[in-house]
């Protein structure tokens, strides 16, 4: 059996589409026979509403039991047991809770949990304190060790991360211990700060893990978590507004920026650290596309089509031409929301085939 995959999506800036990315690249993974398990580290738990159902979500008694349930395996049941000094290990092989299912046989979904703020919070002060507290060293690795763990329990081939977008010490060690990243961004200026921020908490966080492994002697252990050296393979450029195919002027203008900015600032100091994946190999994978270094795609704007996939749990190229029609689209709108939704296939196909290839070994 092959060793999981671990791909990290991270912005510390929010509404850059980061949790529908997430869930729309973990379907079509799955759709190529990967077995894939999401795992949804964000307090606010968006990509466990898609998958548990909004309408579920909101009745309190229905997702008091789920998380109740000792059929579900969440993340509050890992960070209850981080908290409490369990190990990895132990945890593991005593759970008995499932990950929860999808309706895509191969995906399935690790629920978030509000309390992993808690754990996020710990994390941040072990790394500070670990070496004068040595109780507390084994707290950074907890959660990158167990939900490997799972993975390998589960045959897993992939996993994806869905991160929260700030700047904490869960972030921090989830990224860090990931063998892979990707940065989705949105065409805007906040995005194009938010780049120039990313770089410096990279290099940043690279240091301070460095650091630590050195004072508390992991740096020479082989099987440690945390790797500190995730590999970039590029940004999403996505939620702009079309015009003819291409991004909207205005669009495209900061599609460029952010791009530049990439290329400019952030690529450099991930070359530094080893934080890329093979170079020659991105040019060739991409310009097989014609797309322009590190631009693992180009998105638009889902528009309407992303709350009928909200409602029906299922990516947008998902939807049949009757669940879009249930929204009250007829006629020529019909037909043009399901010439979007092909569109988007073509596209999600592509990008995943575009990770398969620069994550193959």
């Amino acid at each position: 059996m092959s060793t999981p995959k671990s791909i990290c999506f991270f912005n510390h800036k929010g509404g850059v589409s980061k949790t529908t990315t997430t869930f729309n690249i973990g379907w079509q993974l799955a759709n190529t026979g990967k077995k894939v398990m999401m795992v949804d580290l964000d307090s606010q738990c968006n990509l466990t509403g898609i998958i548990l159902g909004y309408g579920a979500c909101k009745e309190d008694e229905d997702l008091e039991n789920f998380y109740q349930s000792k059929r579900h395996l969440t993340m509050e049941d890992i960070v209850s047991a981080l908290i409490n000094g369990d190990s990895a290990e132990g945890f593991v092989s005593s759970s008995i809770g499932q990950l929860t299912t999808t309706s895509n046989s191969n995906l399935f979904l690790l629920p978030g949990h509000l309390n992993v703020s808690d754990l996020d919070s710990q994390i941040s002060v072990a790394l500070k304190i670990a070496q004068g507290v040595p109780a507390t060293k084994k707290i950074p690795a907890g959660l990158p060790k167990i939900i490997t763990l799972l993975a390998d329990k589960y045959g897993v081939d992939y996993i994806l991360y869905d991160l929260s977008p700030n700047v904490g010490g869960l972030n921090e060690v989830i990224l860090m211990s990931s063998d892979y990243f990707i940065v989705p961004t949105s065409p805007d200026f906040f995005c194009w700060q938010a780049i120039g921020s990313l770089e410096r908490n990279i290099k940043k966080w690279h240091k301070e893990l460095r650091i630590f492994k050195e004072m508390n002697d992991f740096d020479k252990d082989k099987s440690y978590a945390i790797k500190n050296a995730p590999q970039f393979l590029g940004t999403i450029q996505q939620r702009y507004r079309p015009r003819n195919g291409n991004p909207a002027k205005s669009f495209e203008d900061w599609i460029i920026k952010i791009r530049q900015e990439v290329a400019n600032k952030l690529v450099p100091v991930l070359r530094n650290l080893n934080c890329i994946v093979d170079e020659n190999k991105i040019m060739e994978v991409l310009s097989e596309d014609r797309l322009e270094p590190y631009d693992l795609a180009h998105i638009a704007d889902f528009n309407s089509l992303i709350a009928i996939s909200q409602q029906y749990q299922v990516p947008i190229y998902e939807l049949t031409r009757e669940q879009i029609a249930s929204a009250r689209q007829f006629g020529h709108a019909l037909n043009t929301m399901e010439k979007s939704r092909d569109a988007f296939n073509e596209e999600f196909e592509a990008l995943t085939r575009r990770i398969i290839a620069l994550t193959c070994d």
